[in-house]
């Protein structure tokens, strides 16, 4: 009789097999496989365009078929729904687990303390200076750091969550799973508690053009400045539109710190990181206010899907060495 998974790896295959690929390989090549339950939750097996000896390269995997278009915090959350193990890993497209990563964040799991256990960050854009600016933006709070200790954020994406935390949420849990960072928020209210594992490394790739990272930025603030502002009234939309300058110069400084922290050499660096932060609090401004929730979702789950076109192929493919 087989094990129960100690660790369910979700995949949302909102694309083709080829898009997740490597997301596929990564998982594969964990010393930790035989603890894991790799789950692809895709639209249908028509547009996924499998390989016709998918099962023979991949028997670990199990698809979930859903016979309708998904958007990619949807599938996450069927994902959540048919996981196997008591934890669920969030595995995005562009960013992939080193050999170890998963064995150190199930050895974290085994502690029974923590709702979520989050990775290292590195960034695979060796080539782009672009691209690394906006990793030390968007997660260098999560690089450069040799510590493991207990944490108010992990990274949201590619982090180990406890299924009992998440599944009372249903139906809400699609929309909380857009924008992570609140739904930790949530938690941690409630008690629950957070871990960063620095040793458990995880590669993120952004895109490598200024254009598109810009692109991509916006709309996950869009994203994000609707499901924060909830049901709130004019008062409260007015009040976190004035808080946005003072949100540029924290994400500003944080971007900095991170700079300093990872000892990263391009000056060209600091320059970018407070443009792409106005270019993201832009977009959280306008979420604040937008009518369109539906649109907002569904713009963050169309950049972050794919990612491979925007970046380069040739200096820095989206694959673990």
């Amino acid at each position: 009789m087989q094990e129960r998974p100690e660790l369910t790896v979700i995949i949302a295959a909102v694309d083709d097999y080829q898009t997740i690929f490597e997301a596929l390989r990564a998982v594969e090549e964990q010393s930790a496989l035989k603890q894991l339950e790799l789950l692809v939750v895709l639209n249908t097996l028509g547009e996924f365009r499998a390989p016709a000896d998918f099962a023979a390269l991949h028997p670990r995997a199990r698809i979930i078929e859903v016979h309708r278009p998904l958007l990619l915090h949807e599938a996450r959350a069927i994902g959540v729904e048919n996981a196997g193990a008591d934890y669920v890993f969030l595995l995005e497209d562009h960013c992939l687990p080193t050999r170890d990563c998963l064995a150190m964040i199930i050895a974290r799991i085994r502690e029974g303390c923590w709702s979520v256990i989050g990775p290292g960050i590195e960034s695979g854009n060796r080539h782009s200076v672009d691209g690394q600016a906006a990793n030390l933006l968007t997660y260098g709070q999560w690089m450069g750091y040799k510590e493991a200790e207990e944490r108010h954020f992990v990274s949201g994406y590619s982090s180990a969550w406890r299924c009992a935390s998440l599944r009372p949420m249903a139906p809400y849990l699609e929309q909380a799973l857009a924008i992570p960072s609140r739904l930790q928020e949530r938690m941690r209210r409630s008690g629950e508690r957070l871990f960063f594992e620095p040793q458990a490394i995880m590669l993120h790739w952004e895109a490598s053009r200024l254009r598109d990272i810009c692109r991509i930025l916006f709309r996950q603030g869009v994203a994000m400045g609707f499901i924060r502002r909830g049901e709130s009234g004019f008062a409260r939309k007015a009040i976190g539109s004035l808080l946005v300058l003072p949100l540029i110069l924290h994400r500003t400084l944080r971007g900095w710190r991170a700079w300093h922290r990872t000892r990263s050499q391009a000056l060209r660096i600091l320059f970018v990181i407070p443009l792409l932060a106005i270019v993201w609090c832009a977009g959280e401004l306008k979420g604040y206010w937008t009518r369109h929730g539906r649109q907002a979702l569904r713009g963050v789950s169309e950049v972050e899907r794919k990612r491979q076109p925007f970046v380069d192929a040739v200096h820095e493919p989206i694959r673990l060495p």
